[in-house]
């Protein structure tokens, strides 16, 4: 009796050890952090654009793991520097493959999401950039989203400002060589402008990084024009209108969101009257856009928010949601749960993914440079 006792004993026991082997991988693994890959340039030029961006997605990490993570597992962010090259980028996305992460979020700048697009999407690993606005990066594949408007409806936008708010009728059109966000907002800009009825007295191209721009600010003074179209980034942009001015170029500076950032520290009061498109103003503050300012000034002690903060946050944020609808942590499924995204409030608006993984009907903010700051002046809805 007792033999047979034993023996029953030493089954069960031996059915409860390898059930315990059994699940225990399980139960660790479900508990083990989401790897996320964050590609955005911790040095080098494009720094004014990229640390407001980490700050966004850092804050929306922190929240997230704050109440639990998702599917019950936290976010680790896996830091990648770009350090503002494009062949960085690639270099960081190969990474973020070979780390096997869950998504990216990133890059920052067109050429540098231009440059890991095809990376991810060859990986099939979901990427959301928060701030490329150049349409060929979400043309590379269906895994691949953004989280901003983008270049043709962001140059339509300008050129409906300059022609119709401004009554503007010609113009001067200037873009970064080294740039792609740059050239391709200058293209739309100019196609716009010109099929409203407007003219291009000139149409120049200048080297991104360049200390001096008297050769080409020279070439341009000899076409007196309404507006000046500068769609780059806030050390160019302020370089050129700070030098513009003192050689006598009188006319409206216009440009596009890549001004948002220390564009005075460069332009000085030369920036006074001019405008520019953005993605989002914190006077315009929905209940979301409000949370967000107070948690990044609590956390950074901040005063100013720039646009790429909120951006970035929006983007975690969609990723977090689409892994929730989802259920799963299959990238197949998170792109599809992302591109079924429908009406999610961010805090820099309203989000619904067209088929090429671009946000639907999103509004863009024209602003005025005034008195060192930005102020909002409307919104324009496509």
């Amino acid at each position: 009796m007792f033999k047979y006792f034993n023996r029953i004993c030493l089954i069960n026991l031996t059915l409860l050890c390898l059930l315990i082997f059994l699940i225990a991988p399980f139960s660790s693994r479900a508990s083990e952090p989401i790897k996320v890959a964050f590609i955005f340039s911790q040095t080098g030029i494009a720094i004014n654009e990229n640390i407001p961006g980490i700050e966004g997605a850092r804050l929306a990490v922190d929240e997230i793991n704050g109440h639990g993570g998702v599917l019950g597992r936290p976010i680790e962010m896996i830091l990648l520097d770009n350090q503002s090259s494009p062949l960085r980028s690639k270099i960081a996305a190969q990474e973020a493959v070979k780390r096997n992460v869950t998504a990216v979020i990133g890059a920052m700048w067109s050429s540098h999401s231009l440059a890991i697009a095809s990376i991810l999407q060859e990986a099939k690993i979901p990427m959301i950039t928060p701030a490329s606005t150049k349409p060929e990066v979400t043309r590379t594949g269906d895994y691949i989203f953004r989280a901003c408007f983008i270049d043709s409806f962001q140059g339509e936008v300008m050129a409906k400002f300059a022609y119709s708010d401004l009554g503007g009728r010609t113009s001067i059109v200037m873009g970064n060589l080294n740039e792609e966000y740059s050239l391709a907002l200058a293209e739309y800009f100019e196609k716009s402008f010109k099929h409203m009825g407007g003219k291009v007295l000139y149409r120049g191209n200048y080297k991104g990084k360049a200390v001096d721009f008297k050769n080409i600010l020279m070439e341009a003074k000899k076409f007196p024009s309404d507006v000046f179209f500068i769609p780059g980034y806030s050390r160019d942009s302020g370089l050129l209108i700070n030098q513009a001015v003192k050689m006598g170029i009188k006319t409206t500076f216009l440009g596009g969101d890549g001004w948002d950032g220390p564009i005075y520290r460069y332009a000085g009061s030369s920036l006074n009257g001019s405008f520019f498109s953005n993605h989002w103003h914190p006077n315009v503050a929905s209940l979301k856009s409000q949370h967000l300012q107070k948690m990044y000034r609590k956390k950074y002690g901040k005063k100013q928010i720039r646009v790429f903060v909120p951006l970035a946050y929006d983007s975690v944020m969609l990723l977090v949601d689409a892994i929730g609808r989802a259920g799963s942590l299959k990238k197949d499924k998170i792109r599809n749960a992302l591109a079924q995204t429908k009406n999610y409030q961010g805090a820099t608006g309203t989000i619904n993914f067209d088929r090429n993984g671009d946000p639907k009907n999103k509004e863009a903010s024209i602003i005025k440079c005034e008195k060192g700051k930005f102020v909002f002046l409307k919104t324009v809805r496509p």
